[in-house]
């Protein structure tokens, strides 16, 4: 009986939990739109940034307003710079490249509101020393398929082997100098371009097709990840909350350190009739790189996914780092290292 009255009370709970859902006139101030400014700059790219308004959470538009009228302009260490020129859709464009060790500034003056401002510093190259590859093959498996066979006139289903998988891992250490005394944020790159072919049938054509893939696994102990990470993942969750691959040198301040993460690249062999849903590409180039980024774009890229996606139905929102003083945004540096170019056939 114990347990009937258990299962009665939890039914109940739930019952309640649902049936009490009521709507609630929104009684708070409304306040204006304030300027929204995000922007990215990096050494030897001539600076942009996109202006727009942000817009009240209960409004049923999913799209912000772009601003064109904007008087955007550009400061370098202290000094007037440049101003930069309204393109098109909220964008803003100028003609000068950042050097390492300059201090950007931009101060966006829109009529009819507060005017806002934010710096950032070119952050140095990072030193990175090499880039060692091992591979692994992980042994065979298979991919099955539900298949209608006909015999006579009635369709029979029978799972079929469509594929052999030979599983094959590529563990990558990225080694590089750390400055000491000085508090570092990186952020870890790495894009496969991937090249499918495929054949008409009735032609007998062949053609390539190039996907870039954005998707590795990240399980060094510095990212507080275990499992694979995609930026493309960001809306519709993702099991990690660092799908920007980016982290400090808390373990490692002034000393060389390995990083490491690595690829799929498991094998199809496919059964003939089945080559329609190729999935190993002819030939892979996987590109790795490192970033030095400032402080504020690293808890803008780590804050940025929780706050989308959120944790878990009781926990507290997650507001999104800002460094637009006066308004809405980000502006963030980053420096790249060099670039690694891993070929697979």
């Amino acid at each position: 009986m114990k347990i009937i009255y258990k299962s009665i009370s939890i039914l109940l709970s739930i019952f309640l939990f649902v049936s009490c859902e009521k709507e609630i006139d929104f009684k708070g101030e409304i306040t204006d739109p304030m300027v929204v400014v995000n922007s990215y700059i990096t050494p030897d790219s001539i600076l942009s940034a996109h202006v727009s308004e942000s817009r009240f959470f209960l409004n049923d538009t999913a799209t912000f307003k772009d601003i064109s009228n904007a008087d955007v302009s550009v400061w370098v260490n202290g000094a007037f710079k440049e101003k930069m020129t309204f393109i098109e859709n909220g964008t803003y464009k100028g003609s000068y490249k950042p050097a390492i060790g300059e201090t950007i500034k931009l101060i966006v003056k829109v009529p009819g509101k507060k005017d806002v401002s934010s710096e950032a510093i070119i952050e140095p190259k990072p030193d990175v020393l090499s880039l060692d590859t091992t591979g692994i093959w992980t042994g065979k498996s298979y991919n099955t398929m539900t298949v209608g066979h006909l015999n006579g006139t009635n369709y029979e289903y029978k799972l079929d082997t469509i594929s052999t998988v030979t599983g094959h891992i590529i563990n990558y250490k990225l080694k590089f100098n750390d400055i000491g005394n000085v508090k570092n944020y990186y952020r870890l790159v790495v894009i496969t371009k991937e090249n499918y072919m495929s054949i008409n049938k009735v032609t007998n054509d062949t053609t390539i097709e190039t996907r870039d893939n954005y998707s590795f696994n990240f399980t060094d102990i510095v990212s507080g990840n275990n499992s694979t990470n995609d930026p493309l993942s960001a809306i519709g969750g993702s099991s990690s909350d660092n799908i920007y691959n980016v982290f400090s040198d808390d373990l490692f301040n002034g000393k060389t350190y390995s990083l490491t993460f690595s690829t799929n690249e498991d094998v199809f062999n496919y059964a003939p009739g089945y080559d329609y849903v190729l999935s190993t590409p002819v030939e892979k180039t996987v590109y790795v790189y490192l970033q030095s980024i400032t402080r504020d774009y690293y808890l803008y890229l780590l804050s940025r996914p929780v706050a989308v996606k959120g944790s878990d139905f009781f926990s507290e929102p997650v507001q999104v780092h800002n460094n637009i003083v006066g308004g809405i945004g980000i502006l963030g540096s980053y420096t790249s290292g060099n670039v690694f170019k891993v070929e697979l056939k």
